[in-house]
């Protein structure tokens, strides 16, 4: 590892476990052309862009003509278009998606009163392989397609003239990683324009050295950069503002920075009786930075922050704050869906609002570096993160002859030793200041682990953690843990994590006898798959492995009552998983004191790693489905991390020709006791106490089954299902009816298939059509089937199991927005929305 060098980082100023914040700059303004000069602006680069697929070096020079290029806005990704083909080169584990070569180009231009600015263009993600020009300048290649990155334009710009930026994006060679990671310019854009005494990029880093109901102390470590050949004396002014935009601290210092140098400057402030960051309650305050030249702001930059503390324990897992509570987490990919990896802010949003419902309190950015967006929105709505670096670093499983091939052919281990710490670096750096973040995880099922070489390579990388942040523990996901612990890889971990699909699940006693200091989190547990809609009595379980470890779970019938169902659909009854069911694991992570907790896999389906290949392009992890239907064992969970009285029973209540057939009913609920009612009849009421579901036999009748959960004696919930009749009409449910017109924001339609009786028909397989009329397009559309070969793009879908789902953008006019659905021998609907 001849440039991998480990770094002495105690020359840095080490901070306690404690406040983290959210760098975010408010500044920024619609045309590059305006010509008030704020001190800093940060202007949103998505739009306007020209595409195209192939290889055109001629597009780098700044006469190129690209006139017949397709225009598109970013973030694009060009491989959920498809055609998606067995024999594309990504395969099952890439979603049989196209990858290839890809450029794109935008032209702006810039007011001859910038030529004293410093102007840089930063990339929230580009996958992969890309690099940039300006005006046929090279900036640089960046080959890590997760990674941010940023160039700075001001010596080639034309000023008063036209400017052309140019990308070019390398995914030809596949696969390169073990999902879905889709192709192109998929987050956004920003230019960023500041004065040349101005705040360097990540240049703001708060932490806090104490916290009290009181007082808590900040220390903001400020770094300014003086792009002038003259030392300057400036003024640097930090002041905290309260969710009510109260000043609440201020701290003022004199400073020197010498021409072409930067100078760090540290500042302690106060804020008096803190409101404390959590899930709950995911208070922000903003701190505002500004520097000072001469009484004029000629930099500033607003971070929000959060007030927290965290801690890691050996034999009581997680506290936050001082209490003692549970990671209640899931693992995501960083695909939307039907929109591949382009990120769409509300998209996102509305993911997130689905899981919060579910009680879900944190996510593992599985298994890469984030877009800035969903830290973001994990500080405002109250999620924890563990943040991920790297899937691989270099070598490959050791299981026969092969080594240092990483675990995908054209995947990161081709880098690893010239940018895992530039790329590390970077992430750190980005994300350190966002009070969700509280586990920092340097891999995940890393092969290295397994071998003394993996050890010298982790020490590095926490070296290169700890000198960026010290204030928060790092981990790493382990599914091999045997041998992670006989190479000592996972003792060297300031939190070990335990994947369940190696069989590391079941490791936790016996780990916890030999290495009683340890402390505990399960990264990936459990694996269980369900399709929504479908179901199984007899019980499906995936492999044993060579550690043994296998938790059964009984079948609910001795001889399957549903019939066959296609190999590429799973039981919902939760039971059909890796070797545990998601009852079992959450269990385990409950019972167990000191599990800091659990990061299910998944929160929602995903693109790619289809177990039995085409022409699935995904597999059946997810408790949600790719459109945000949940699944039933969405509601398990919710049984387990919500107080809110719920009650969900499973199966449908819709089987023609079961007629006196006993069909298992399984309720989750966190009430008291559940009644289960058959048209009238009461089939009994039973006790939850310490069971996690509760089931009923019920001989078939068609009619209505109900579900009713008592807290304390009364009656607090109930659940309702209904036997329905043929499909008849369709039911649009907007998740809003108000958007803003800026080319970026969405509605979200659900269209479900009712009968005349306006009851769901959960086996509805519908061809819906679409319209769209007014200021919007087409997004997307899905229904949440493995193996529908449908396309994303377009204006039709098939329902699946009764559902299906189209996601609508607005244009960048305001005005009326109406959908419609229709399908034949059924009754049409439509929903009027409007952007503004």
């Amino acid at each position: 590892m001849k440039q991998f060098k480990q770094r002495n980082f105690f020359k840095d100023i080490l901070f306690t476990l404690g406040l983290s914040l959210l760098a975010l700059n408010f500044y920024s303004c619609n045309s590059v052309d305006a010509q008030t000069k704020a001190p800093r602006e940060k202007i949103k680069f998505d739009f306007d862009w020209k595409f195209t697929k192939g290889d055109f070096p001629e597009a780098a020079e700044l006469t190129f003509n690209d006139s017949q290029w397709e225009s598109v806005d970013v973030p694009h990704d060009w491989s959920i278009a498809g055609p998606f083909l067995k024999e594309n080169p990504a395969g099952n584990v890439g979603a049989y998606a196209p990858g290839g070569i890809g450029w794109y180009r935008k032209n702006f231009t810039l007011d001859k009163s910038e030529k004293d600015s410093k102007i840089t263009i930063e990339f929230g993600g580009v996958y992969m392989n890309s690099e940039v020009w300006i005006n046929g300048n090279y900036l640089g290649k960046r080959p890590y397609g997760y990674i941010s990155f940023n160039y700075d334009l001001t010596p080639y710009l034309n000023f008063g003239g036209e400017n052309v930026l140019s990308v070019r994006v390398d995914n030809s060679k596949e696969p390169s990683a073990r999902w879905f990671t889709g192709s192109g310019i998929y987050r956004h854009v920003w230019l960023v324009k500041t004065n040349k005494l101005h705040i360097d990029r990540y240049g703001v880093y708060v932490t806090t050295s104490s916290i009290t109901e009181d007082n808590a102390t900040v220390e903001i470590n400020t770094q300014v950069l003086n792009g002038l050949e003259d030392s300057k004396e400036f003024t640097l002014v930090n002041k905290v503002y309260d969710a009510n935009n109260q000043l609440v601290a201020e701290h003022q210092s004199q400073a020197k920075v010498l021409g072409n140098k930067q100078q760090k400057i540290h500042q302690n402030l106060t804020v008096s009786n803190p409101n404390l960051w959590s899930p709950e309650n995911p208070y922000l305050y903003t701190l505002k930075t500004e520097v000072r030249l001469n009484d004029e702001v000629v930099d500033e930059v607003s971070t929000n922050m959060g007030i927290r503390s965290i801690k890691f324990t050996a034999d009581n897992g997680f506290f936050l704050n001082g209490e003692n509570i549970k990671l209640k987490g899931v693992n995501n990919h960083s695909d939307l869906g039907a929109l591949g990896a382009a990120m769409n802010d509300k998209v996102l949003e509305r993911r997130l609002k689905i899981l919060k419902e579910m009680g879900c309190n944190a996510i593992r950015t599985a298994h890469n570096p984030p877009s800035t967006v969903l830290l973001d929105l994990c500080d405002k709505m109250g999620f924890m993160v563990m943040d991920e670096a790297f899937d691989e670093w270099i070598e490959s499983w050791p299981f026969g002859n092969k080594k240092k091939e990483g675990k995908a052919e054209f995947g990161y281990h081709l880098y690893f030793e010239e940018w895992a710490e530039k790329d590390l670096t970077e992430l750190i750096r980005r994300d350190r200041n966002h009070p969700s973040i509280v586990l920092w995880s340097v891999g995940n099922e890393i092969p290295d682990a397994c071998f003394e070489e993996g050890t010298e390579r982790l020490k590095v990388l926490m070296d290169v953690v700890r000198r960026e942040d010290a204030t928060r523990p790092i981990t790493c996901g382990i599914t091999h843990m045997h041998l992670a612990n006989e190479s000592g890889f996972a003792s060297l971990l300031d939190v070990t994590g335990y994947n369940g699909g190696g069989g590391s699940a079941f490791m936790y006693e016996k780990d916890k006898e030999t290495y009683p200091e340890r402390k505990f989190v399960a990264t990936e547990v459990p694996h269980t798959f369900q399709t929504r809609g479908v179901y199984q009595s007899k019980s499906w379980v995936r492999g044993k492995n060579p550690l043994g470890g296998i938790m059964e779970v009984p079948d609910l019938t001795e001889e399957e009552v549903f019939g066959e169902i296609s190999k590429y659909y799973s039981s919902s009854y939760d039971n059909s998983m890796v070797r545990i069911s998601a009852r079992d694991s959450w269990r385990r992570t409950r019972d167990f004191p000191y599990m800091a907790g659990e990061f299910r896999w998944t929160g929602f389906d995903y693109l790619g790693e289809s177990m039995f290949g085409w022409p699935a392009k995904l597999w059946n992890f997810g408790i949600i489905d790719m459109c945000g239907f949940p699944k039933d064992t969405y509601y398990f969970y919710q049984s387990q991390w919500t107080e809110e009285p719920m009650v969900h029973i499973l199966p449908h209540w819709n089987w023609e020709g079961k007629e006196g057939v006993e069909i298992p009913v399984v309720a989750y609920s966190n009430c008291d006791s559940v009644e289960l009612i058959l048209n009238g009849k009461s089939l009994g009421k039973k006790e939850m106490g310490g069971l996690m579901d509760l089931m009923w036999k019920v001989p078939y009748e068609a009619g209505t089954i109900i579900a009713k959960g008592f807290k304390d004696g009364k009656m607090v919930c109930e659940k309702v299902i209904t036997t329905a009749g043929a499909p008849a009409r369709i039911e649009l449910l907007a998740d809003t009816k108000v958007i803003d017109a800026n080319g970026q924001d969405v509605v979200h339609v659900e269209v479900n298939i009712l009968d005349a009786n306006n009851n769901f028909v959960p086996d509805a397989s519908n061809q819906i059509k679409f319209t769209v009329e007014g200021e919007a397009t087409i997004l997307a559309v899905d229904n949440g089937d493995p193996k529908s070969e449908e396309s994303f793009v377009g204006d039709t879908r098939k329902a699946f199991n009764g559902k299906c789902i189209i996601i609508v953008k607005a244009t960048k006019k305001g005005g009326p927005i109406t959908i419609t659905a229709e399908g034949e021998g059924l009754e049409g609907a439509k929903v009027v929305a409007k952007s503004i």
